[in-house]
């Protein structure tokens, strides 16, 4: 019987990384099964970071607002000299500096989330008998950031509709259903039930753990248990800037 031999096998046809970017939204297996072999981050970094800046622009109105008010509220604790040299200073300060201060801390604020996230999910499969390989956690952070983004902007129009005038407080910027809604008065405590436990968040954790099983074949008590400490890690960081 005669045989004919085979020719090299085709390779796979690399997919589209911003079609498999926004499929994390509505097909989280798939996505990061495709992600698994083919680890793409160009085109989710590039959403991500569209994604923050157009977050920061609608917020604006109401950061500079909340800021505003901030300077006020502590001009009003100071004697009246020290009250009078500092509003000379603040008016020094235009708000096209505020304005830029955000938009810069939103393009520099997302690639260090992105690094601690990966950063943890190394970790993690590295202590529990996972692939800790730092392309695959790196795949893995920056790709699922798109809901953490997407709930973000939502956040904020939501602030912006309620009106810029109102928000007098750092509560005030925080209009997502969380479990912080159950607290009042205590501002590092809102923020830690806001930042870890918002219903994106929630979310995000969700996906992080099938992200976990499929790109850094991490059993799932081991993805859950990493999940937990990244998301106590980030309660925890907003929590430390609340005032």
């Amino acid at each position: 019987m005669s045989t004919t031999p085979e020719g090299p096998s085709t390779p796979a046809e690399r997919p589209n990384g911003l079609a498999t970017y926004f499929k994390v939204l509505f097909s989280p297996g798939d996505a990061f099964a495709t992600l698994a072999r083919f680890p793409m981050w160009g085109w989710a970094a590039i959403g991500g970071i569209v994604l923050t800046l157009i977050g920061v622009i609608i917020l604006m109105p109401a950061t500079l607002h909340f800021i505003h008010a901030t300077q006020a509220q502590r001009l009003g604790q100071m004697p009246a000299d020290q009250a009078a040299t500092a509003r000379q200073a603040m008016a020094k300060i235009p708000d096209i500096v505020y304005q830029a201060s955000g938009l810069i801390g939103g393009l520099i604020g997302v690639w260090i989330f992105w690094l601690i996230g990966a950063v943890v999910y190394v970790i993690g499969a590295a202590l529990t008998g996972g692939e800790a390989k730092f392309i695959g956690a790196w795949v893995i952070a920056v790709n699922i950031y798109i809901i953490g983004a997407v709930g973000s902007v939502i956040n904020n129009i939501i602030v912006m509709l309620r009106g810029a005038e109102n928000v007098n407080t750092q509560a005030d910027l925080l209009a997502l259903p969380s479990l912080a809604m159950l607290i009042h008065g205590s501002p590092k405590l809102e923020a830690f039930l806001y930042y870890g436990f918002n219903i994106f968040n929630v979310w995000l954790y969700i996906v992080a753990v099938i992200a976990l099983e499929r790109v850094m074949k991490m059993s799932r008590g081991a993805s859950i248990a990493t999940v937990v400490v990244l998301a106590l890690l980030g309660a925890g960081l907003g929590a430390l800037f609340a005032r």
